[in-house]
């Protein structure tokens, strides 16, 4: 009875313990920065090809752009860029992105085929964007980026940077939640103690 009451007052200390931790989801060359773009110049994805933006692409007039040193992906109207990638675990996500130009956002789930998130951006700056979102972690997803010439501002592209996707932290349980477990415990302590008296 000892052990039991043991585990899992660890479990539920360990449980407790992780609240409050956060996991980034693995999105291949999400700030889109590449040493084969110079500083002030561009290149398309199809020339610089898959290995190097690790971005799948439709059309291939999208292009890495570089300014002053920094790079991002600048998408062609009608084209649509998009990386794939999976669940840390399962729970509540947000995803963040600059943006600049006119277009959408959109996550696909590739196990149900459906859609889970999108979005409109019309006429965007760059304010980061930030929407939040459940994933299952047992499936897979792909984040796509397009590019629509939407009015009144009818921008010829779309572009982007510093993709991220992070799992949002559980909430930090409040003291009284630890006293409440650890009165729990106690009490499940002397009513297995009453027990192994009343055997005796």
């Amino acid at each position: 009875m000892r052990k039991s009451l043991v585990s899992a007052a660890a479990a539920l200390l360990l449980t407790f313990g992780a609240a409050g931790a956060q996991a980034q989801v693995a999105l291949a060359n999400a700030d889109f920065e590449l040493s084969a773009v110079a500083t002030g110049t561009s290149d398309t994805f199809s020339s610089l090809g898959w290995s190097n933006v690790q971005w799948g692409w439709l059309g291939g007039m999208s292009k890495v752009v570089d300014v002053g040193g920094n790079q991002m992906a600048q998408v062609a109207v009608g084209d649509v860029i998009w990386s794939g990638f999976a669940a840390v675990s399962a729970g509540n996500y947000q995803l963040t992105f600059d943006a600049v130009g006119d277009g959408y956002v959109m996550l696909y789930n590739d196990n149900t085929h459906s859609t889970v998130a999108q979005a409109f951006l019309q006429n965007a700056t760059t304010a980061q964007f930030s929407t939040t979102f459940a994933l299952t972690s047992t499936d897979n997803y792909h984040l796509y980026f397009g590019a629509v010439a939407l009015p009144p501002t009818l921008n010829g592209s779309l572009t982007i940077d510093n993709v991220a996707i992070t799992q949002m932290a559980a909430p930090v349980p409040e003291p009284e939640s630890y006293a409440m477990m650890l009165a729990g415990l106690g009490a499940l302590g002397l009513m297995s103690r009453r027990r192994l008296k009343f055997r005796v």
